[in-house]
């Protein structure tokens, strides 16, 4: 009896230290698994909010921004996105791996946020002529100021100066490509605009200023309501003549008349500077040159202080504009 009474013992305590060590791994298991589950739920769901990164390294202040999920993105945007983040995917040759370095790269690479918007960079930009020095084009110099843009200002600034971006992939491409059309811009527009803004065979959307140094008008004669005193410049007629197009963004015959004047600007190059004017832009100017209807031609001299010499309302063709040129051109001579 005593044997068995052991025996039985030593198997009970046996089977109560198999199954203690069973509950122990399913507590074990139940535990990791959901966390494990947890950090992946997370992970897929920082994409749909936002993302707090710094703007500088001493994390002096944050900006939230909201991220697309990657398997929702082109395979462009994945690259374009890589490249910010100074992050190489030289090595990936798929969609699915393109998009494993891009969740990679968010997590151990975050975007720096500049301080500067897009808007001020831009107006950096506005005019090609800021980049000269003296009377020459200032290559070196324009070339800092572009690096120093963000991409999306680059790739604005190309389509403005009729530049193909689609295929530029690094960032120094549309430097060097946007530095070329502007100094190409310069030439083209050194001796045929005194502001340097006009380009021969294109319809220029002129600023106040713009039009005021081109007419050789005088800003306090403008704010009076005239236009024809002199200026210190003595060359008289010693620039092209000046069609002007009197517009509003809201008026049917003006977007008709649009493409008539550029195809009529390409025709006549650098013998006719083609300005338009946005008159509820520039309210005043429209005052001073009395506009009455939309749109209006106006044909100016090109001299000294330009002068009218004709005008007129409603749209036209492409010859009706050459026509109505030429009959200004020839009361000028």
């Amino acid at each position: 009896m005593n044997i068995c009474t052991k025996l039985g013992s030593w198997i009970f305590v046996v089977f109560y230290c198999i199954a203690c060590r069973h509950q122990v791994a399913q507590v074990t298991a139940f535990s990791v698994v959901p966390t494990r589950i947890s950090n992946i739920a997370s992970r897929q769901q920082s994409y749909n909010h936002p993302l707090i990164v710094t703007n500088s390294v001493t994390d002096e202040s944050a900006h939230e921004v909201t991220l697309t999920n990657p398997n929702d993105m082109r395979l462009r945007e994945i690259q374009t996105e890589l490249k910010e983040r100074n992050v190489s995917y030289a090595d990936c040759f798929d969609r699915e791996s393109l998009v494993k370095r891009l969740v990679e790269a968010r997590e151990n690479h975050p975007v720096v946020v500049d301080n500067n918007n897009d808007d001020d960079n831009a107006t950096a930009m506005d005019d090609a002529t800021t980049m000269t020095n003296g009377s020459e084009f200032d290559k070196e110099a324009t070339l800092a100021e572009l690096r120093e843009l963000r991409v999306k200002v680059l790739k604005e600034k190309l389509s403005e100066y009729k530049v193909r971006w689609g295929t530029m992939i690094e960032k120094e491409e549309m430097v060097q490509a946007l530095c070329n059309a502007m100094e190409q811009r310069y030439i083209q527009s050194k001796n045929f605009s005194r502001s340097g803004s006009l380009i021969p065979g294109e319809v220029t959307d002129v600023t106040e200023s713009v039009l005021l140094e081109e007419m050789g008008w005088l800003e306090s004669d403008v704010q009076k309501g005239v236009a024809t005193k002199p200026t210190t410049d003595g060359n008289d007629l010693s620039h092209s003549p000046i069609l002007l197009d009197v517009y509003a963004t809201w008026c049917g015959p003006c977007k008709f008349v649009a493409p008539q004047l550029e195809a009529a600007a390409q025709e006549l190059g650098p013998t006719c500077r083609f300005m338009k004017l946005d008159s509820d832009k520039y309210q005043r100017l429209a005052s001073v040159l009395r506009v009455g209807g939309l749109p209006t031609l106006v044909y100016f001299d090109g001299g000294n202080v330009s002068k009218e010499v004709k005008r007129v309302e409603g749209a036209m063709t492409k010859d009706g504009i050459l026509d109505f040129i030429n009959k200004c051109g020839t009361m000028t001579r």
